[in-house]
Protein backbone atom coordinates (compact mmCIF):
# COMPACT_ATOMS: atom_id res chain seq x y z
CA UNK A 1 0.00 0.00 0.00
CA UNK A 2 1.52 3.71 -0.88
CA UNK A 3 1.71 6.08 2.47
CA UNK A 4 -0.28 8.95 0.63
CA UNK A 5 -3.08 8.60 3.05
CA UNK A 6 -0.35 9.62 6.17
CA UNK A 7 -0.31 13.37 4.01
CA UNK A 8 -2.13 16.02 5.33
CA UNK A 9 -2.09 17.30 1.84
CA UNK A 10 -4.12 14.64 0.28
CA UNK A 11 -5.56 13.58 3.96
CA UNK A 12 -7.43 15.68 5.80
CA UNK A 13 -6.60 18.92 3.40
CA UNK A 14 -7.12 16.77 0.84
CA UNK A 15 -10.80 19.67 0.30
CA UNK A 16 -8.41 22.24 -0.04
CA UNK A 17 -6.12 20.89 -2.68
CA UNK A 18 -8.01 23.05 -5.48
CA UNK A 19 -7.39 26.24 -3.45
CA UNK A 20 -3.61 26.01 -3.28
CA UNK A 21 -3.83 23.89 -6.73
CA UNK A 22 -5.98 24.93 -8.97
CA UNK A 23 -7.32 23.23 -12.23
CA UNK A 24 -5.26 26.14 -14.16
CA UNK A 25 -2.16 24.88 -13.30
CA UNK A 26 -2.10 21.95 -14.95
CA UNK A 27 -3.55 23.36 -18.13
CA UNK A 28 -1.07 22.09 -20.63
CA UNK A 29 -0.23 18.88 -19.25
CA UNK A 30 -4.48 17.87 -19.19
CA UNK A 31 -4.24 19.07 -22.65
CA UNK A 32 -1.09 16.90 -23.68
CA UNK A 33 -2.32 14.28 -21.90
CA UNK A 34 -6.50 14.39 -23.14
CA UNK A 35 -4.56 14.51 -27.46
CA UNK A 36 -2.74 11.76 -26.52
CA UNK A 37 -5.77 9.42 -25.18
CA UNK A 38 -7.78 10.55 -28.23
CA UNK A 39 -4.97 9.36 -30.51
CA UNK A 40 -5.03 5.64 -29.10
CA UNK A 41 -8.47 5.74 -30.61
CA UNK A 42 -10.98 2.96 -29.24
CA UNK A 43 -14.15 3.92 -27.43
CA UNK A 44 -12.33 6.54 -25.29
CA UNK A 45 -12.29 4.55 -22.02
CA UNK A 46 -9.85 6.23 -19.70
CA UNK A 47 -8.99 5.60 -16.19
CA UNK A 48 -7.09 8.46 -14.11
CA UNK A 49 -4.99 6.54 -11.25
CA UNK A 50 -4.18 8.72 -8.52
CA UNK A 51 -7.03 11.17 -9.84
CA UNK A 52 -7.09 13.61 -6.85
CA UNK A 53 -9.77 16.17 -6.91
CA UNK A 54 -10.93 15.14 -10.71
CA UNK A 55 -9.82 18.37 -12.69
CA UNK A 56 -8.56 16.13 -15.87
CA UNK A 57 -11.75 13.74 -15.37
CA UNK A 58 -13.84 16.73 -16.23
CA UNK A 59 -11.49 17.77 -18.73
CA UNK A 60 -11.90 14.49 -20.40
CA UNK A 61 -15.52 14.26 -20.14
CA UNK A 62 -16.17 17.64 -21.75
CA UNK A 63 -13.75 16.14 -24.55
CA UNK A 64 -15.57 13.51 -25.30
CA UNK A 65 -13.82 10.67 -23.40
CA UNK A 66 -15.21 7.88 -20.99
CA UNK A 67 -13.42 8.60 -18.32
CA UNK A 68 -12.99 6.91 -15.00
CA UNK A 69 -10.77 7.74 -11.62
CA UNK A 70 -9.76 5.91 -8.30
CA UNK A 71 -7.46 7.39 -5.82
CA UNK A 72 -7.12 6.41 -1.87
CA UNK A 73 -7.29 9.47 -0.86
CA UNK A 74 -11.33 9.66 0.89
CA UNK A 75 -10.90 13.78 0.94
CA UNK A 76 -9.96 13.84 -2.62
CA UNK A 77 -12.37 11.62 -3.68
CA UNK A 78 -15.32 13.64 -2.40
CA UNK A 79 -13.98 16.79 -4.30
CA UNK A 80 -13.83 14.97 -7.66
CA UNK A 81 -17.44 13.20 -6.96
CA UNK A 82 -18.28 16.54 -6.56
CA UNK A 83 -17.32 17.22 -10.12
CA UNK A 84 -18.07 14.40 -11.77
CA UNK A 85 -20.43 12.01 -10.00
CA UNK A 86 -20.01 8.99 -8.23
CA UNK A 87 -20.61 6.54 -10.56
CA UNK A 88 -17.19 7.87 -12.45
CA UNK A 89 -14.42 8.19 -9.47
CA UNK A 90 -13.54 5.33 -6.96
CA UNK A 91 -12.06 5.21 -3.26
CA UNK A 92 -9.54 2.50 -4.33
CA UNK A 93 -5.55 2.51 -4.43
CA UNK A 94 -3.38 1.42 -7.65
CA UNK A 95 -1.93 -0.76 -5.58
CA UNK A 96 -5.34 -2.88 -5.71
CA UNK A 97 -6.96 -1.90 -9.03
CA UNK A 98 -8.89 -5.06 -10.56
CA UNK A 99 -11.19 -3.76 -12.46
CA UNK A 100 -13.47 -5.74 -15.44
CA UNK A 101 -13.76 -3.07 -17.64
CA UNK A 102 -11.03 -2.78 -20.08
CA UNK A 103 -9.74 0.43 -20.94
CA UNK A 104 -8.27 2.14 -24.29
CA UNK A 105 -5.99 4.80 -22.27
CA UNK A 106 -4.69 4.92 -18.45
CA UNK A 107 -2.78 7.86 -17.16
CA UNK A 108 -1.15 8.62 -13.91
CA UNK A 109 -0.15 11.71 -13.36
CA UNK A 110 1.79 14.68 -10.57
CA UNK A 111 4.16 11.46 -9.55
CA UNK A 112 1.13 9.37 -8.14
CA UNK A 113 3.05 6.72 -8.93
CA UNK A 114 6.26 7.02 -6.82
CA UNK A 115 3.98 6.74 -3.67
CA UNK A 116 4.84 3.01 -4.67
CA UNK A 117 6.95 1.81 -1.57
CA UNK A 118 9.44 0.07 -3.72
CA UNK A 119 10.27 -1.16 -7.28
CA UNK A 120 8.35 -4.69 -6.22
CA UNK A 121 5.58 -2.68 -5.31
CA UNK A 122 5.66 -0.12 -8.73
CA UNK A 123 5.87 -2.86 -11.08
CA UNK A 124 2.69 -5.09 -9.37
CA UNK A 125 0.99 -1.88 -10.38
CA UNK A 126 2.32 -1.95 -13.96
CA UNK A 127 0.96 -5.82 -14.56
CA UNK A 128 -2.44 -4.77 -13.59
CA UNK A 129 -2.36 -1.79 -15.84
CA UNK A 130 -0.81 -4.19 -18.95
CA UNK A 131 -3.97 -6.31 -18.04
CA UNK A 132 -6.83 -3.46 -17.81
CA UNK A 133 -5.58 -2.04 -21.00
CA UNK A 134 -7.11 -3.63 -24.73
CA UNK A 135 -3.84 -4.49 -27.49
CA UNK A 136 -2.62 -1.22 -28.58
CA UNK A 137 -4.30 0.43 -25.58
CA UNK A 138 -1.82 3.64 -24.23
CA UNK A 139 -0.18 4.73 -21.20
CA UNK A 140 0.40 8.47 -20.47
CA UNK A 141 2.35 8.37 -16.87
CA UNK A 142 4.20 11.99 -15.47
CA UNK A 143 6.66 10.70 -13.11
CA UNK A 144 9.55 12.28 -10.63
CA UNK A 145 12.91 12.04 -11.45
CA UNK A 146 15.33 12.19 -8.91
CA UNK A 147 18.84 12.09 -11.08
CA UNK A 148 17.58 16.12 -12.40
CA UNK A 149 16.58 17.00 -9.31
CA UNK A 150 18.96 19.35 -6.80
CA UNK A 151 21.44 17.20 -4.41
CA UNK A 152 21.16 19.46 -1.36
CA UNK A 153 18.24 21.39 -0.53
CA UNK A 154 17.16 24.62 -2.21
CA UNK A 155 14.91 27.44 -0.93
CA UNK A 156 12.01 27.54 -0.78
CA UNK A 157 9.62 28.19 -4.02
CA UNK A 158 6.07 30.33 -3.42
CA UNK A 159 2.93 29.97 -4.86
CA UNK A 160 -0.30 32.91 -4.08
CA UNK A 161 -3.65 31.45 -4.43
CA UNK A 162 -6.80 33.08 -3.93
CA UNK A 163 -8.84 31.44 -0.95
CA UNK A 164 -11.86 31.55 1.27
CA UNK A 165 -10.39 35.87 2.29
CA UNK A 166 -9.60 36.52 -1.03
CA UNK A 167 -6.82 37.38 -3.51
CA UNK A 168 -3.46 35.89 -1.95
CA UNK A 169 -5.10 33.90 1.01
CA UNK A 170 -3.15 30.58 0.38
CA UNK A 171 -0.08 30.79 0.19
CA UNK A 172 2.08 27.50 -0.69
CA UNK A 173 5.75 26.93 -0.54
CA UNK A 174 7.34 23.62 -2.15
CA UNK A 175 10.79 22.65 -2.94
CA UNK A 176 12.02 18.80 -4.54
CA UNK A 177 15.81 17.59 -4.09
CA UNK A 178 17.10 14.67 -4.51
CA UNK A 179 17.96 11.73 -1.74
CA UNK A 180 19.69 9.11 -3.55
CA UNK A 181 19.48 8.45 -7.41
CA UNK A 182 15.61 6.86 -7.05
CA UNK A 183 14.40 8.83 -4.30
CA UNK A 184 12.99 12.21 -4.34
CA UNK A 185 12.29 14.64 -1.32
CA UNK A 186 9.54 16.73 -1.87
CA UNK A 187 8.47 19.32 1.10
CA UNK A 188 5.23 21.33 1.32
CA UNK A 189 4.28 24.58 3.56
CA UNK A 190 0.52 25.49 3.04
CA UNK A 191 -0.87 28.14 4.70
CA UNK A 192 -4.46 29.64 4.51
CA UNK A 193 -4.59 33.48 6.23
CA UNK A 194 -7.59 33.82 6.53
CA UNK A 195 -8.25 30.56 8.25
CA UNK A 196 -5.12 30.12 9.83
CA UNK A 197 -5.05 27.08 8.49
CA UNK A 198 -1.26 25.53 7.98
CA UNK A 199 1.26 22.68 7.86
CA UNK A 200 4.07 21.51 6.69
CA UNK A 201 5.20 17.92 5.48
CA UNK A 202 7.84 16.45 3.70
CA UNK A 203 7.21 13.32 1.39
CA UNK A 204 9.33 10.66 -0.19
CA UNK A 205 8.97 9.84 -3.80
CA UNK A 206 10.53 6.46 -4.55
CA UNK A 207 11.38 4.60 -7.46
CA UNK A 208 11.67 8.22 -8.87
CA UNK A 209 14.01 7.17 -11.99
CA UNK A 210 12.56 7.60 -15.29
CA UNK A 211 15.10 5.41 -17.21
CA UNK A 212 14.44 2.42 -14.78
CA UNK A 213 11.03 3.06 -14.94
CA UNK A 214 10.66 2.53 -18.58
CA UNK A 215 12.94 -0.42 -18.60
CA UNK A 216 9.93 -2.10 -16.15
CA UNK A 217 7.66 -0.95 -18.42
CA UNK A 218 9.55 -2.98 -21.22
CA UNK A 219 9.89 -6.03 -18.96
CA UNK A 220 6.14 -6.29 -18.62
CA UNK A 221 5.58 -6.19 -22.42
CA UNK A 222 4.32 -2.59 -23.05
CA UNK A 223 5.75 -1.37 -26.72
CA UNK A 224 6.57 2.09 -27.80
CA UNK A 225 7.89 3.76 -25.18
CA UNK A 226 9.26 7.10 -25.35
CA UNK A 227 10.71 9.80 -22.80
CA UNK A 228 9.33 13.14 -22.79
CA UNK A 229 11.07 15.98 -21.02
CA UNK A 230 7.19 17.58 -21.04
CA UNK A 231 4.22 18.11 -22.24
CA UNK A 232 5.55 20.05 -24.95
CA UNK A 233 6.94 16.58 -26.02
CA UNK A 234 10.43 17.18 -26.42
CA UNK A 235 12.87 14.11 -26.18
CA UNK A 236 13.77 13.65 -21.67
CA UNK A 237 17.08 15.38 -21.49
CA UNK A 238 16.86 16.68 -18.06
CA UNK A 239 13.39 17.11 -16.63
CA UNK A 240 12.18 16.65 -12.76
CA UNK A 241 8.76 15.41 -14.08
CA UNK A 242 8.82 14.22 -17.95
CA UNK A 243 6.63 12.08 -19.36
CA UNK A 244 6.08 8.71 -20.53
CA UNK A 245 4.48 7.20 -23.47
CA UNK A 246 3.55 3.52 -24.15
CA UNK A 247 1.14 1.40 -25.65
CA UNK A 248 0.02 -2.42 -24.96
CA UNK A 249 1.09 -5.11 -27.26
CA UNK A 250 -1.03 -6.40 -30.12
CA UNK A 251 -0.52 -9.67 -29.39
Amino acid sequence: MSDDLNYKLYGEFGDRYDLHTPPHHYVHDHAFVIKQACGVGGEGRLLDLGCGTGVLLEKALAAGLDPLGIDSAPKMIECARARVGRNRVQLLPMQELEHEQVFDCLVSLSWSLNYCRDLDELRDVFRRCYRMLRPGGGLVLQVAHAPSAATEMPSFNVDLESGPGGPEDIVLHYRFWSDGPQKLLAEYEFECVSTAEHFKERHELRVADVRLLTSILAEIGFVNIEMLDSWRGEAFLHSISPFVLARRSLR
